[in-house]
């Protein structure tokens, strides 16, 4: 907001230049004024009413220019809700800015008719007042819609930076587990016992998972949002390499439609949420640990039931980060739920 400000201090400084470049003639009063002496009192009046008029319409146009200015810059959006439907809003807007112009105009009838008891409404005041303010009224209107696309284009370009910096974290963490000692040794002490013990078709299938693992971990990087069903292929590698190594110590389950295979989400949201799960509850044959990813109410949930850790080790993969990527990718917030006995993460899909 406070860089919103900035703006607000330039509608201000334009209205006031605006004004007065737009009331330039005034000078022309102020040289009139140095020569009136002697004159008779009736010219004398009739110079101060023009004078006097003169002032009211500037006063008039600055206001037209700061209060049209601030309510389409900002003020519409206090008022106006921006969950509405958007031709809704857009009528709704187009009315109200109907509405502040004549109540600006009233009040600047009221002013002229004080300065000026023969003035008519219909006949000369309201002729008169769009031929002398049509092109500051189209200024005021222009103006914040202008400043507007600024704020918004300087906006979107820090939100890419956000995004940048936040996706960098994000990805330099996975990666920091992925090829850790401790998940690398993991990975290979489970895959030596399975060439021991198991068939050889079971010992491929490991390697190429293993393999899918890493290769997505790396090549995501370059991707801001990828496909769920891109994610969801991914996912069942990862969650393969897991199961083969704490067996049915850990159950995991997917119920996902069709029609949301081809939502875009931000890569590795999902890894992070199951290993965030991995890392914070206690795993055992007794007290297994289930994960299940699910949609409802258009979020996709990941969810799994609670048995936390007394003490827990963290690579500094946080929900925080994860919130803040989908904030600046599909402005949107997540949400998370928490119960004595289950924890769920709701990503919303857009």
């Amino acid at each position: 907001m406070s860089k919103k400000v900035h703006y607000l201090w330039f509608i201000v400084i334009a209205a006031v230049i605006i004004t007065i470049l737009a009331n330039i003639g005034l000078i022309g009063f102020f040289y009139e004024l140095a020569q009136i002496q002697g004159v008779s009192e009736e010219r004398q009046a009739e110079f101060a009413l023009k004078l006097n008029l003169r002032y009211k319409s500037a006063f008039s146009e600055l206001m037209l220019l700061l209060i049209i200015g601030f309510y389409n810059f900002s003020w519409k959006d206090y008022i106006i809700p921006k969950n509405i439907n958007h031709t809704k809003r857009v009528t709704v807007i187009v009315l109200s800015n109907i509405l502040v112009f004549v109540v600006l105009m009233f009040f600047d009838f009221i002013s002229e008719k004080y300065l000026d008891s023969n003035l008519s409404f219909v006949s000369f005041y309201l002729f008169n007042y769009f031929l002398k303010h049509f092109p500051v009224l189209v200024i005021a209107y222009i103006l914040p819609y202008l400043l507007l696309r600024m704020y918004t284009i300087k906006l979107t370009e820090l939100n890419l930076i956000k995004i940048k910096e936040e996706k960098a974290k994000a990805e330099l963490s996975a990666l920091k587990e992925q090829i850790s000692p401790h998940f690398f040794f993991n990975t290979l002490s489970t895959l030596s016992t399975i060439v021991r013990n198991e068939t050889r078709e079971t010992g491929l299938e490991f390697i190429q998972d293993m393999s899918n693992t890493y290769r997505y971990t790396l090549t995501s990087v370059s991707e801001d949002l990828v496909p769920l069903k891109k994610e969801m292929e991914f996912i069942r590698s990862y969650v393969y390499l897991l199961q083969k190594r704490f067996g049915k110590k850990l159950q995991f389950e997917t119920n996902i439609p069709e029609e949301y295979l081809n939502i875009p989400i931000p890569p590795m949201s999902l890894q992070l949420l199951i290993e965030n799960a991995i890392q914070h509850n206690v795993i055992t044959q007794a007290s297994p640990l289930n994960i299940s990813i699910f949609v409802e109410k258009n979020m996709l949930c990941v969810a799994n039931n609670l048995q936390e850790k007394e003490q827990v080790e963290s690579f500094g993969i946080g929900l925080k980060n994860l919130t803040n990527r989908y904030k600046l990718l599909t402005k949107k917030e997540i949400s998370i739920q928490r119960s004595h006995s289950s924890f769920i993460v709701k990503l919303p899909l857009s």
